[in-house]
């Protein structure tokens, strides 16, 4: 436990003194190569490990209209060979390292990690290297991976709480890019082919919207010499950086969505609002409020819904912060025949959480948890480098990680519930989300919260949400 973090500790020995809460973090070195990829590299020497998170700004919100899903077909077809090497001969090569190197689309952006023995990091390098600027993209493996998308899209829809969450983000967000699912649809994924691919990444995958975060066991020097030899000639595109799309609506009146799943043992539940993007600075004291209501198993949710009721094994509620907003939800299951109870309750619970104050004692105990976890998200390399593209990514002071436990603590009960209370939405402006048997829950849906759009789970590939 927070080995990474002792070791940091003595790296540091002898460094400026600071706040006793703090994290003393290694120095982190920061460089911009002159073709724009912004680099950051940390020396950590306690395991023999180097690992890297690379960010390449363009996710599924830059997939072009009539081709969702385009983003994670090009990133899933990265590994799939490169120019000197086959998709079976580069598994071969990065598994005789005993290493990984991984790709995959988000929202905002694709990320490539990897790691590798230190001893071995010259090697790995290059690897990297091809995967991330020479993917040979070839007919038939892009194939093999469209197909696997697509087979995977179509398993999705077994899935209640798959089903509940593709349907959520369309409901919620509408035509806004973050309610585009990152997989696609299939009726669009389906049409995707090699040419798709190769154009999405030779305009998207350019050192000038990228970040290469490199946490491990070797000297910063010698790190930045080796990624300067690999990426340092990558040439930078004029339409590479993304034109981000601006902040999402709000709800402006509740709207009830039921996806009908006839053969649903259970019922899923999602209620949600437009909140705030994460470089928003209320985003920590709403936290904190969050961890009271539903971050915990001692939360008030579970309290109400499970403990006191027993309408539910799990209830829980989070705020999903993006680069250009995010939003505020709630997600619980229950039994069919207590789908309306379960859902009036949860709105009943957030509603008074969010209007009255908040405990004091529970603000308290909720800092002593997220203060006590967070060391144990940044132990290993792999966590460091990806929390440390992630800062870089989305414009955060680049202390955050140092002064994150000092910031938990300033954090007062009077703060917490002006964040739960701005950001927290009422029970009559929030997006909710119903999937389960309609011909049994439609009816008292309607009787409890008014008008409710009934439709398939495919039909979330197509809402249009006014």
């Amino acid at each position: 436990m927070m080995r990474l973090v002792l070791l940091f500790a003595a790296a540091l020995a002898g460094a400026t003194a600071r706040a006793a809460d703090e994290l003393v973090l290694p120095p982190v070195t920061r460089t911009t190569l002159p073709n724009g990829l912004r680099v950051i590299v940390s020396e950590y020497h306690e395991l023999p490990l180097v690992d890297v998170a690379i960010f390449v700004g363009a996710g599924a919100a830059q997939d072009p209209p009539g081709k969702e899903g385009l983003a994670a077909l090009t990133a899933g077809s990265l590994k799939r060979g490169v120019d000197r090497l086959s998709a079976e001969d580069l598994a071969r090569a990065i598994e005789s390292l005993g290493g990984s190197i991984n790709a995959a689309a988000g929202t905002d952006a694709s990320v490539i990690t990897a790691e590798f023995l230190s001893g071995d990091f010259g090697a790995g390098m290059d690897l990297l290297r091809q995967v991330v600027r020479d993917p040979a993209f070839a007919r038939d493996e892009v194939r093999r991976v469209r197909d696997e998308q697509l087979a995977s899209l179509v398993s999705q829809l077994e899935e209640p709480s798959e089903i509940a969450e593709k349907c959520f983000a369309a409901w919620l967000y509408g035509r806004h890019p973050y309610g585009r699912p990152v997989e696609g649809r299939r009726k669009t994924v389906e049409d995707l082919g090699r040419g798709d691919v190769r154009d999405f990444y030779d305009r998207w995958y350019r050192p000038n919207d990228t970040i290469l975060a490199l946490v491990g066991d070797v000297k910063a020097e010698d790190a930045l010499a080796r990624i300067q030899a690999a990426f340092g000639d990558w040439k930078p595109g004029a339409e590479a950086v993304a034109a981000r799309a601006g902040a999402p609506e709000p709800v402006g009146a509740r709207r009830v969505l039921l996806v009908d799943k006839p053969d649903a043992t259970q019922t899923q539940i999602r209620i949600g609002a437009i909140a705030m993007a994460r470089k928003d600075p209320d985003l920590l004291p709403a936290q904190v409020a969050n961890t009271v209501l539903g971050g915990g198993f001692t939360s008030r949710l579970i309290e109400e819904l499970r403990v006191k009721r027993s309408l539910t094994y799990g209830a829980s509620s989070v705020f999903v912060a993006r680069l250009v907003g995010g939003d505020f939800r709630i997600q619980t299951f229950t039994k069919t025949p207590t789908t309306v109870e379960t859902l009036m309750l949860a709105l009943q619970v957030e509603g008074d959480f969010r209007s009255g104050a908040i405990d004091p004692k529970q603000i308290a105990k909720a800092k002593t948890y997220m203060r006590g976890q967070f060391p144990l998200r940044l132990e290993t390399p792999d966590a460091m480098a990806a929390r440390l593209a992630e800062i870089e990514f989305n414009g955060l002071p680049q202390d955050e990680l140092v002064t994150y436990r000092s910031r938990v603590a300033a954090v007062t009960p009077e703060m917490a519930s002006r964040a739960a209370a701005q950001h927290m939405p009422e029970s009559d402006a929030v997006a909710i989300v119903v999937v389960g048997k309609a011909a049994e829950v439609k009816a008292p849906l309607e009787a409890g919260l008014g008008a409710v759009r009934v439709v398939t789970p495919d039909a979330c590939d197509a809402l249009d949400v006014k």
